[in-house]
């Protein structure tokens, strides 16, 4: 039986037993005494219901929370780790969650930057050995995303899935990097929607 089940039977229990001691109105063992004690527990656990809901959703949160950061954490990485050499403008700093209209302005100047002018052939060799020995970690950690939101997971999923064409060299370097690019985008908008980030209020 779930929650919502349960307190829905203790509301009509409470309006059964109200509805029984109005219209029994007489003294007596059961209208006098267990009546109005069944209708005390009632009250009692829907409170104790509403509140561990509360409780629970609240924990809930929080976990997804620190999941979150972690897979950021590898998102940072691979920012900071294979666009360094780019203009300040392009640069996601931090890349905190509580940065998000920062982290999406920069992305999309280094995304307009790589479709405009490629990635010069140092980025390439650079990303490319980042995807190759990082590929792993990030196919390993897709049931972890799966834990967040669904499009935490599919930003992940493709996250991955264009890590591992640049490193079999099944795509282009430079356009798998736009993608991941995208979907990292992707990512740090519903975190923000979401509010699972350091800092959401």
């Amino acid at each position: 039986m779930g929650k919502k089940t349960f307190a829905m039977l203790l509301v009509i229990s409470i309006v059964i037993m109200s509805l029984v001691a109005y219209f029994k109105a007489e003294t007596g063992f059961l209208v006098g005494n267990i009546v109005p004690e069944f209708i005390g527990v009632c009250v009692e656990l829907l409170i104790i219901i509403f509140v561990f809901d509360v409780w629970q959703k609240n924990e809930e949160k929080n976990k997804k929370i620190k999941v979150e950061r972690r897979l950021r954490e590898f998102l940072i990485f691979f920012l900071k780790h294979n666009f360094k050499d780019y203009p300040p403008s392009c640069q996601s700093g931090n890349f905190y969650g509580e940065d998000h209209e920062q982290n999406q302005e920069c992305l999309s100047n280094l995304i307009n930057e790589i479709e405009q002018k490629g990635l010069q052939e140092n980025v390439v060799l650079q990303v490319q050995s980042y995807c190759e020995s990082e590929k792993e970690i990030f196919n390993n950690l897709i049931p972890v995303a799966a834990d967040l939101t669904n499009d935490h997971f599919k930003s992940w999923v493709r996250i991955a899935f264009f890590m591992n064409a640049i490193a079999s060299k099944s795509e282009i370097t430079s356009h798998a990097s736009v993608k991941i690019l995208q979907n990292i985008k992707r990512f740090d908008k519903e975190s923000f929607t979401s509010g699972l980030y350091v800092g959401a209020k």
